[in-house]
């Protein structure tokens, strides 16, 4: 990637770039911008946490005009200083070998591998080498990914023999899968124009080049739905027209279900054709999802199923179901060790996935007794309306504060106000308050039945004033919710509670928004940027996110104790937050992933909406001692959940890493599973 050519650039005269810019940006791209007579190159540049470019580029032998542009999440950005020079080869050679031989050695060795980063390339191609180390930066713009499919993912002839020695050792290498077609939205004539499409691969020519698996193709059409049951315990790809698999797609499939001998459907990443033939536009997926599956079909039209489950589901239901409802069928019986999902790209696909039906999703409900209906909501996304039990279970409110009467009394009494669920009360954990105006407020409110203020005469610990709190409350449930917060839509607590008395669930977060309309909170990811953050940054109000993921439910790995729903039988049996450990930051993160090793599932609802000032009310880490406290709490994450730092289901190795931005990364985290 970024590969520039020596025979059109020079190697004896090159340009160095020392450029600053602003610091504090969640995202910064910077190119240089090479203009040609007829053309321009845009050549992009790494720089450092804090906004520092220093580049080596060599100069193009034609005329040419060089410029710097930047531009962070919210347009151009201004550079602040700007040193541009025309330096010798030996100088410039000098800066390559500099960063090589200090960075070089400190990439982890996975990485290095999966970068193709080795000393003998630094041999043959030191600038190649020079550009990738640079691509490691903190902000560097996310690559084409053309280019990077091409680097990361080509079959070459070393892959496919280590290919057919996996193949043979485990077996494999006479495995047959059936290739069932679903063409019925189609139409028989339309399958063969697909076929005979001359622009792009057909279905059919990429399942006959599948290396090392023998398969046969069954075409379901309006006309004939029948598909012929073979052996019950093989594997059945069901797939569309218009999709082209990748030539290890089987194999890799198989792998998955050798590896997992209870999987009963498994599903992978997929990227779209442009203009029928250019790869372009990767959907890469989250790990078993059912309530984004409900909303969204995110699986997708081809999957690798069981033949004893399609045979199963067919039975169920007395037909042949499209990919939407086959998949919620096996979902709704399995766990997610039992449905898989590869984070690779094994296909490509001609035209827009399919979307989440509401008439099948509404007939999958009814037919599994689960109380809800279904309908369009305000950006037309299909939204499950859960039903709530005739008896409501009282929601305790627990909101610590330390006077900021200007925070507590609109969070207070926009819940008071505003709330529709009628069985709340609102604990307030007055933490050494000494404003005579907080006090007289907390006062005053002790009149309103629904209000019950208690006084936590220690030291500042979230987890300690969250577990007391607990200790006290009178509700079945039991919700964490920052002074700082101001509820917005008026069914929050509804919503939260419909979904948290889904089977399976443990926690429910809720939709964050800062002052300005911008989207603070969609859930949080673990990993990215580091130890855990919030999905996908901060996002204007209207931005739907990556796979439209802001704006749609789905279980993750953890949401915000800003505002979140428990139970207060589960939150007992945890032990509550981690008051030695995490007194004050992540405490939030680790019960949500205490949660989920105890076989619960997270949620996120973007129905629950409220206002959020981040963290303001406890201050910054900006003195020694605090400073302290967090690398602390940071170190202790890192040791105690290393494995889902390393991977958070939820979020896709694929993805960028340095910040959970969901751009392309600079490397992909996996690697063949031969």
């Amino acid at each position: 990637m970024n590969k520039l050519s020596h025979d059109t650039y020079s190697t004896d005269r090159w340009y160095l770039i020392d450029a600053n810019l602003p610091e504090n940006c969640t995202t910064i791209n910077v190119w240089a911008v090479i203009h040609f007579a007829t053309y321009e190159r845009r050549i992009p540049l790494p720089a450092s946490f804090k906004g520092r470019v220093f580049e080596l580029l060599p100069r193009p032998k034609a005329s040419h005009r060089l410029s710097i542009e930047a531009e962070y999440e919210q347009g151009p950005l201004s550079i602040e200083s700007l040193d541009l020079q025309i330096v010798s080869g030996p100088i410039a050679w000098y800066w390559v070998g500099r960063r090589i031989f200090g960075t070089l050695p400190k990439v982890e060795t996975a990485k290095a591998e999966r970068m193709k980063l080795g000393w003998r390339k630094v041999l043959s191609d030191p600038f190649s080498v020079y550009r990738l180390l640079g691509s490691l930066r903190y902000h560097f713009p996310a690559p084409d990914y053309s280019e990077w499919r091409a680097h990361y993912w080509s079959c070459t002839d070393d892959v496919k023999r280590r290919l057919g020695r996996y193949l043979s050792h485990n077996r494999l290498d006479q495995a047959a899968v059936q290739v069932l077609v679903d063409a019925r939205q189609f139409g028989e004539r339309k399958v063969q124009d697909l076929t005979l499409k001359p622009v792009c691969n057909s279905l059919r020519e990429s399942v006959r080049d599948q290396i090392g698996v023998r398969t046969s193709v069954h075409v379901l059409t309006e006309e004939d739905d029948y598909w012929p049951v073979g052996d019950p315990d093989g594997w059945v790809l069901f797939t569309q027209p218009g999709h082209i698999l990748e030539p290890w797609a089987l194999a890799w499939f198989l792998s998955e279900a050798n590896k997992y001998p209870d999987a009963k459907l498994i599903y992978s990443d997929h990227a779209h054709l442009q203009n029928d033939e250019i790869p372009s536009d990767p959907y890469f997926k989250p790990d078993w999802s059912p309530e984004l599956q409900r909303a969204s079909h995110y699986v997708g039209d081809c999957v690798f199923i069981k033949a004893s489950e399609l045979d199963a589901v067919r039975d169920r239901l007395g037909y042949m179901p499209r990919a939407y409802e086959l998949v919620l069928e096996v979902g709704i019986f399995s766990n997610e060790e039992q449905v898989r999902h590869i984070p690779a790209v094994l296909f490509h696909q001609a035209g827009a996935s399919s979307k989440a039906c509401p008439e099948q999703l509404s007939a999958h409900l009814v037919r599994h007794n689960i109380d809800s209906r279904v309908i369009r909501d305000g950006r037309d996304q299909v939204r499950v309306c859960y039903g709530l039990p005739a008896s409501q279970p009282k929601v305790s409110i627990i909101i610590p504060t330390r006077d900021m009467l200007h925070f507590l009394q609109p969070c207070v009494n926009s819940i008071l106000k505003k709330t529709t669920w009628p069985n709340f009360e609102v604990l307030i954990l007055d933490n050494q308050s000494s404003c005579a105006d907080t006090l007289a407020y907390m006062e005053a409110l002790s009149s309103d039945l629904r209000v019950r203020v208690l006084a936590y005469d220690r030291p500042f610990n979230f987890s300690a004033i969250n577990n007391f709190a607990v200790e006290h409350a009178e509700g079945d449930l039991v919700c964490m919710l920052n002074n700082d917060t101001e509820v917005i839509s008026t069914d929050w607590l509804d919503e939260m509670v419909s979904r948290l008395l889904q089977p399976g669930v443990g926690a429910v977060g809720a939709r964050l928004y800062f002052s300005d309309g911008r989207v603070q909170h969609a859930g949080d990811v673990i990993g990215p940027g580091g130890c855990a953050n919030h999905l996908h940054g901060i996002l204007e109000a209207g931005d739907p996110g990556y796979m439209n993921r802001s704006i749609l439910p789905q279980e993750l790995s953890a949401v915000t104790a800003a505002c979140l729903l428990t139970t207060r039988k589960l939150y007992r049996e945890l032990g509550g937050l981690d008051e030695q450990n995490l007194a004050v930051a992540f405490n939030d993160v680790d019960f949500c992933l205490r949660v989920r090793q105890a076989g619960y599932r997270v949620v996120y609802t973007p129905y629950a909406e409220l206002y959020h000032h981040e963290s303001v009310s406890r201050g910054k880490d900006d003195n020694p001692e605090k400073q302290a406290r967090a690398e602390s709490e940071v170190r202790y994450m890192r040791e105690r959940w290393a494995s889902v730092i390393e991977r958070d289901p939820f979020y896709n190795p694929n993805l960028n890493y340095a910040k959970p931005d969901f751009t392309l990364g600079k490397y992909p985290r996996i690697d063949w599973p031969w």
